[in-house]
């Protein structure tokens, strides 16, 4: 699928569909727009995409796994909370408090609601815990983030403590820069019943502190069952990261995340300093996505992939994983389109993405269209007097060879809610279907949920 443009617009008659195509034509514009507000460049360079292309082709012919429609390529073994993260079903994440040891660059906690409250404040993560547990009738996936949560290290015992308690058989995780960690206190954490710690290593610390922090990896893995590194791919780092890799298979780690690096709408000067530039095109459907991130900085995803590529051919067993900014923001969607349980005539709740979408077509072949659905059966509604069809694209393969030479619009809906609760249903973007993508459509209606 490819996004809506100006070029597309004259395939609807003139009035209200021509606007309605305007109107995401406009959007993109806009957000482009936006992105330039903040100072950092734009990547011109139209050859990465190719190569990423490629390295994802390479990394996957050598026997890693697609997952998430791509936005998420694993090999080896994956922590089964990444593996819960596309849905975020019955998994919860939790903070003491936002006050942190650190003031990374790329940190964009200060995007998360009530940020000055909690970077003072602690939160009542006892209360809310409960309140999840008994509203989700007990949860699988419990973590602990921040902030830093060492910084209070007898109240993060007592998360993992109460954690196990209300929720014995689930998995239970904890994210830190390893400031504050002891061997003691791993001890400590493990009779709490933590089952993974994912350590941030800082390319940026000094070689001292570094070997600090691989030093508390390797004490953890001697007690903790599950010992991780999660960080962004910053480009420019090859060889630190080639070293760090290799390193962590050595003393026996899980494995590491190796996350998109995001632009976080401030600290702008640090990333112009490093000659960073943003992804022109960072999302398939735009959206309002609630996920701190921001946006993803060109180069990240292709080092990542080298990364990978590079060390599964040398026969790495370290579990590898590059997750996408893309990736973090499924969850928001599959929650709030209900996981699919509404059913809304014409529209689809895709597998794939966790939008609800539905296909239209305008102008002269909307007639035809039209009745070829009629002939086969299928539910649609056409709009006569504006020249569109629209069904729902659990259909299109019934009409596939009427509709292969057509041009055919997929619009992305989600349910929202105003500022009273009422919901809303409200389409967010369209794109044009390209020559493969029923295909796609079709493998999206019967995609696992939580293993696609």
């Amino acid at each position: 699928m490819r996004h809506v443009a100006a070029s597309d617009i004259a395939c609807a008659p003139a009035g209200v569909y021509r606007a309605y195509l305007q109107h995401f034509v406009d959007a993109r514009k806009d957000f482009g727009q936006v992105q330039r507000s903040f100072g950092v460049p734009i990547a011109t360079d139209i050859l990465e995409a190719r190569r990423v292309q490629a390295l994802r082709k390479r990394v996957l012919a050598l026997g890693a796994r697609s997952r998430n429609d791509g936005k998420s390529i694993v090999w080896g073994q994956l922590s089964p909370a990444c593996a819960r993260c596309r849905t975020g079903v019955k998994s919860v994440s939790e903070f003491i408090s936002l006050a942190c040891s650190r003031s990374c660059w790329f940190c964009f906690n200060s995007n998360q609601h009530d940020f000055k409250q909690y970077r003072k404040e602690r939160k009542d993560w006892k209360t809310e815990l409960s309140a999840y547990s008994q509203q989700m009738d007990g949860l699988d996936f419990v973590a602990l983030t921040g902030g830093e949560p060492l910084l209070f290290p007898d109240e993060t015992l007592e998360f993992f403590r109460t954690a196990q308690t209300e929720n014995p058989r689930a998995h239970a995780r904890l994210y830190t820069s390893g400031d504050g960690l002891t061997p003691a206190l791993l001890a400590q954490l493990a009779q709490a019943g933590l089952n993974e710690i994912r350590f941030s290593v800082k390319l940026d610390d000094s070689v001292d502190a570094q070997e600090q922090t691989l030093n508390l990896i390797e004490e953890a893995t001697k007690v903790i069952p599950s010992v991780m590194v999660e960080m962004p791919v910053i480009p420019g780092t090859h060889d630190q990261m080639i070293a760090l890799l290799q390193h962590l298979e050595a003393c026996g780690a899980f494995g590491i995340n190796l996350l998109e690096l995001c632009f976080p709408l401030h600290n702008a000067a640090a990333y112009k300093k490093r000659g960073f530039k943003l992804k022109a095109d960072p999302y398939a459907v735009l959206y309002d996505y609630g996920y701190a991130g921001a946006l993803p900085v060109a180069g990240s995803e292709e080092l990542a992939l080298r990364l990978m590529e590079e060390e599964i051919t040398r026969g790495t067993k370290l579990g590898l994983h590059y997750c996408s900014l893309e990736n973090k923001n499924t969850a928001q969607l599959y929650d709030q389109n209900g996981g699919g349980s509404r059913a809304i005539p014409l529209y689809t709740f895709s597998h794939r993405s966790f939008f609800y979408e539905t296909l239209r077509c305008f102008g002269p072949d909307a007639v035809i269209l039209a009745d070829a659905l009629d002939t086969a059966g299928c539910n649609h509604a056409y709009d006569e007097e504006n020249s569109m069809v629209q069904f729902a694209p659990e259909d299109l393969a019934a009409v596939k060879a009427v509709a292969s030479s057509m041009t055919l619009f997929l619009a992305s809906a989600v349910i929202e809610r105003d500022e009273s609760g009422a919901a809303r249903f409200r389409e967010v973007d369209i794109q044009v279907l390209e020559d493969s993508d029923c295909d796609s459509l079709s493998r999206a209606l019967t995609m696992p949920l939580e293993e696609g």
